[in-house]
């Protein structure tokens, strides 16, 4: 399943990431890598609004799309 299908309140494992380049290499400096936990707060129009350790960040649904969970 990918990000994007996730339901707000569920936490969830990164396993993967889909494409290459300069998007890949911002979302893994925004803390988001492979064996990661992440919950997701909220689903807001086009952006997805999660929580990383003790930070939250945003990434759009399309982004949301390339990354693999369990």
């Amino acid at each position: 399943m990918n990000l994007e299908e996730v339901k707000p309140g569920q936490e969830v494992t990164i396993l993967s990431f889909a494409g290459k380049g300069d998007i890949l290499e911002k979302v893994r400096a925004m803390g988001l890598r492979e064996g990661r936990r992440v919950s997701l707060l909220q689903k807001v129009g086009r952006n997805i609004l999660l929580k990383v350790d003790n930070s939250r960040i945003v990434i759009s649904k399309e982004i949301a799309r390339s990354i693999q969970v369990q």
